[in-house]
């Protein structure tokens, strides 16, 4: 059960990552399924399970990638609530455009990181 739990753990930040996208994608195309609703049910985003992902990193000793991905969840995350509290002047479309694009940059970030690494193990 513990490497169900750890194993969870350190896939649950891609998951939400993938289904927020999903998400915001389908409801930006008025997409309206019962899969948009499942999809935010069952893998939801929110600042309790973001602070429990961070917690989780530093107990288990995961690597720098899983906190970037973390971090750009948190980043979503907070945009889409300030646009649905301050109301922004972003279309719909402008917001997904702006989700897509914090996740690109960090897969960059994460992938030179990665790059990174491996060169200096390698020499």
């Amino acid at each position: 059960m513990n490497k169900f739990f750890i194993l969870l753990i350190k896939y649950m930040p891609i998951i939400q990552m993938v289904a927020m996208l999903l998400n915001n994608t389908m409801y930006c195309f008025d997409v309206y399924t019962k899969m948009y609703y499942l999809l935010g049910y069952l893998a939801g985003n929110s600042i309790m399970t973001t602070i429990l992902l961070y917690v989780c990193s530093y107990v288990f000793k995961f690597c720098s990638w899983y906190r970037l991905i973390v971090t750009a969840n948190l980043i979503n995350l907070t945009l889409g609530i300030v646009d649905i509290y301050i109301k922004t002047p972003m279309s719909d479309f402008e917001l997904l455009v702006s989700y897509y694009t914090i996740c690109v940059l960090f897969l960059f970030i994460i992938v030179i990181n990665k790059f990174r690494c491996n060169k200096k193990v390698s020499e």
